[in-house]
């Protein structure tokens, strides 16, 4: 978070397209008084667009206020202390801005709190109502929070009509020399030392970097090299000494089954990180068994005995499994499907032939 005495606009750079399409938006949004939401990955800088929010619009003299949510469901909270935090966090920014930092973290007694603010002073009921402008930030898929009911759809749509989706810095590469210049010289003179350059071979190294922290991550680094490098001059060399190494992407196609599980499963507890998590184990292997149970069940037409002998499972191990996966599936079902309309297709055998003449004689026989 910056300082009290800088301005978040020095730090907001917009050199490429998609960043001139958020400061076009910011512009729109500024003079009004209405909810905005800030979407985007977690380290691209969606409060400080919040702040440039503030100190371009009429409240800029007033205060801005952040916070985050609590996890209000714990043991020992209740839906009282809820209403009471965000009442208290409203009055704090009387007159400014209240940035609410992930929305999906507000507990249902909050949502329903800054609902009824919002909309008492979209009513003009300015005896009730807090004089406050409220923004939000939320993740990309905070739409799926909607559709779970961890964020109520009334509340989401309060903010969604002002949508501000704040791009990955990999998206925006063409900011990157201009950020790193600004808080090298930013880092600089905290620690009372003049601005060091940094050559072309450092900053192409720094573009080539895949950003995964996005521009958090960029200022932690630009950190990291004021601190380390005591010359005039950042090198490539510095820029290699500290940052992460990053393995070279390799199509999925060309993985053992193994990496490519290992690849899925990095990407997953990389995302789980900050989430209480306790059902791993169960939750991976139900997703690998019910694939492999339906491409087996599909070969074998639905037969479960000849999928519990593939498998190398007892037939009644394989249906309760079965039943706790929620099998046989569709595509199963199909496979069988399609086996019985070519059994009822072909024509009878010779031997059926046969029979049905002999019956055919035998009815014409007692016929006469």
């Amino acid at each position: 978070m910056l300082r009290g005495s800088l301005r978040a606009h020095d730090f907001l750079v917009a050199a490429s397209a998609a960043m001139r399409a958020v400061v076009a938006q910011i512009e729109q949004y500024a003079d009004g008084d209405a909810p905005i939401l800030i979407c985007g990955e977690h380290g691209t800088g969606r409060e400080l667009v919040a702040r440039v929010l503030h100190q371009r619009g009429p409240r800029a003299g007033n205060r801005f206020i952040a916070v985050r949510p609590t996890f209000e469901d714990v043991p020992g909270h209740h839906a009282d202390d809820a209403c009471d935090r965000a009442h208290r966090a409203l009055r704090s920014a009387q007159g400014g801005t209240l940035l609410v930092k992930d929305m999906s973290d507000l507990s249902r007694a909050s949502q329903r709190t800054l609902r009824r603010a919002i909309r008492e002073r979209q009513a003009g009921k300015a005896d009730e109502a807090v004089d406050v402008r409220v923004i939000a930030t939320g993740d990309l898929d905070l739409e799926r929070a909607v559709e779970a009911e961890i964020v109520a759809r009334d509340f989401f749509e309060l903010f969604a009509p002002r949508h501000i989706v704040v791009p990955p810095l990999r998206d925006r590469l063409d900011d990157l020399d201009a950020l790193v210049e600004r808080w090298v010289k930013h880092y600089a003179a905290e620690i009372g030392r003049a601005k060091p350059s940094i050559s072309t071979r450092a900053i192409e190294r720094l573009m080539a970097y895949p950003w995964p922290g996005n521009v958090a991550e960029l200022k932690g680094i630009a950190r990291r090299l004021v601190i380390r490098v005591p010359r005039s001059r950042i090198e490539a060399g510095d820029v290699d000494e500290i940052l992460p190494v990053v393995a070279a992407r390799v199509p999925l196609e060309d993985l053992a089954f193994e990496e490519m599980v290992k690849s899925k499963l990095s990407g997953l507890l990389a995302r789980m990180d900050g989430y209480p998590v306790h059902d791993l184990y169960e939750n991976v292997i139900a997703r690998v068994e019910r694939p492999l149970f339906d491409l087996v069940l599909a070969h074998t037409g639905g037969n479960q005995v000849k999928a519990a002998e593939i498998l190398g499972l007892n037939r009644n191990t394989l249906r309760k499994k079965l039943a706790e996966l929620g099998a046989v599936t569709a595509k199963a079902k199909a496979t069988r499907g399609l086996a019985t309309s070519r059994a009822a297709s072909r024509p009878p055998s010779r031997k059926k032939r046969a029979t049905r003449e002999d019956r055919a004689l035998d009815g014409s026989r007692d016929s006469r």
